[in-house]
């Protein structure tokens, strides 16, 4: 069990009447992931072009679905993909929310951007130089 596991499962459970879906825990942790890359760009190139993907974080089911191999794929440009531990847990909490998430897309920005505040306190950051 990874360390970016245990944390979040520690989130989930301390607000485990709120996180309380695997769709909804899906779109919380690509959020986390999301700010890291965001992050990436940042430190990198004093701008975060990915920002622009998030459609003013207008986000449905397929966005969110769509986002997450644009996400792998950008960090894998920028040689910084440190979050395979979390890219898994998405992954997992993805396969196991099915195709109906029953999630409006105010909601789903909701946990969404509840991920990307949050980002620090589930993945750490990266090995060196921050991120």
């Amino acid at each position: 069990s990874s360390e970016t596991k245990k944390r979040a499962e520690a989130i989930f459970q301390e607000f485990s009447t709120f996180v309380n879906t695997p769709a909804k825990r899906a779109v919380f942790l690509e959020g986390v992931l999301c700010q890291k890359l965001l992050g990436i760009q940042h430190h990198e190139r004093d701008a975060t072009p990915f920002r622009i993907k998030l459609q003013g974080l207008k986000l449905d089911q397929n966005r969110v679905q769509a986002l997450l191999p644009q996400i792998q794929n950008k960090l894998e440009e920028y040689k910084a993909n440190y979050y395979r531990d979390l890219e898994i847990l998405i992954s997992a909490s993805m396969i196991e929310a099915g195709n109906e998430w029953k999630l409006s897309k105010d909601e789903i920005a909701f946990y969404f951007v509840l991920g990307m505040n949050l980002a620090n306190q589930v993945a750490a950051k990266k090995p060196e130089n921050g991120g």
